[in-house]
Order: structure tokens, then sequence, then C-alpha cells
């Protein structure tokens, strides 16, 4: 009788022989919850982008790249805060451009990335959208109250990581000054 010799490998810190075949592997990649991007991949991807807009050719105009930090500062109020979340996050998916990459995060609740806004006239417009998804009461009629800390990618030399801190620091400031406040990364 032959020996079957099996070599499994580790894949963020799940070995493929321990998972069940038939069980799909994006746990690293995508929330279970909500189905929106991991804020690993979310990261990836804003790395990509500012990659692209800085690696342009020095003839096209660059574009800028918005990080907004979601946190929901009354998530536990409700009788059941991921029903809110799934909402929340299916809203967005309704109703934000399909460009735009819209995480589960990890320590705050939500982040957006929206690459290819060429002013500041049109960041507010788009932040606005994104506002009214908020403050609009959910099916049970709940009030979601949120704060937002953003940053803005352009053309300066900055990794992902640090773009994203800057949006944590904006989001901590708008949580200090109380619910329902949006605030912009300032070096000030």
């Amino acid at each position: 009788m032959e020996e079957e010799i099996r070599y499994g490998f580790v894949r963020r810190g799940i070995s493929n022989e321990l998972r069940d075949p038939d069980e799909k592997i994006t746990s690293c990649m995508y929330d279970d919850l909500t189905g929106l991007v991991s804020y690993y991949l979310f990261e990836d991807r804003l790395q990509t982008a500012i990659n692209n807009e800085s690696h342009k050719d020095i003839r096209l105009k660059r574009n800028k790249i918005v990080v907004l930090g979601i946190n929901v500062d009354n998530y536990n109020f409700f009788d059941s805060p991921d029903g809110i979340i799934k909402e929340m996050a299916e809203r967005m998916l309704m109703y934000l451009p399909a460009n735009y990459t819209i995480a589960r995060g990890i320590r705050y609740t939500f982040w957006i990335m929206m690459p290819n806004l060429n002013s500041q006239e049109e960041i507010e417009l788009e932040l606005s959208k994104i506002r009214t998804i908020f403050r609009t009461p959910t099916k049970k009629g709940d009030k979601v109250l949120t704060s937002m800390g953003v940053s803005v990618y352009i053309g300066q030399d900055i990794k992902a990581k640090n773009l994203v801190e800057e949006a944590i620091i904006a989001l901590q400031r708008a949580q200090y000054q109380g619910e329902n406040n949006l605030l912009f990364y300032s070096r000030n």
C-alpha cells in the first residue's frame, strides 16, 4: 500500500489542510458580515492608487486621492449593531461610484478610498453624499451618529499607511469634538 505524502502551506495563519475544501478562501480579503473588502486589501489598493498617480507622465494632470475613515459613534446603543453596519455597507455600495474602494475597518468602522478627484469642490460634494447616506435613518428608524476623518493625497511622496494615519488623526479630532463631525487632516 502506497503512503500518500501531503504538504500543506500556511496562508495568513490558517493551514489549508485544516480548511474545508468547499470553503472559499476570502476571509483575509473580504469582511464576512458585509462583503466589503478587508482593511488589508484596502491598504493595498490605496498604495496601488498612490503609485499610479506618482508615476504618471509629467505632462498629465495628477488627480487627488481622498481617504475617509468613518466611525459609528453610537454603535453600542443599537439592538442589532451588526444589522446597522450591514445596512450602511449596502447603502454605500448602492450609492457610491464603483471605482471607490469601501472597506470594513479594524478599529474604525469603515474606510473609503476615492480616487481621481480633481478639485476641493468635487471632494466636498462626494463627502456630502457620504454624510447623507449615514444621516438618513435606518430601516428601523435608528439614527446613526458618525465621526469622519479625511486625508488627501495631492502628489506628495507618501505611503498608504501614512495617509491612513493622517485620516485617523482627523477622525480622532472629530470624535473629540462630538458626534456627527467631519474633519480634514491638517499638518498644523
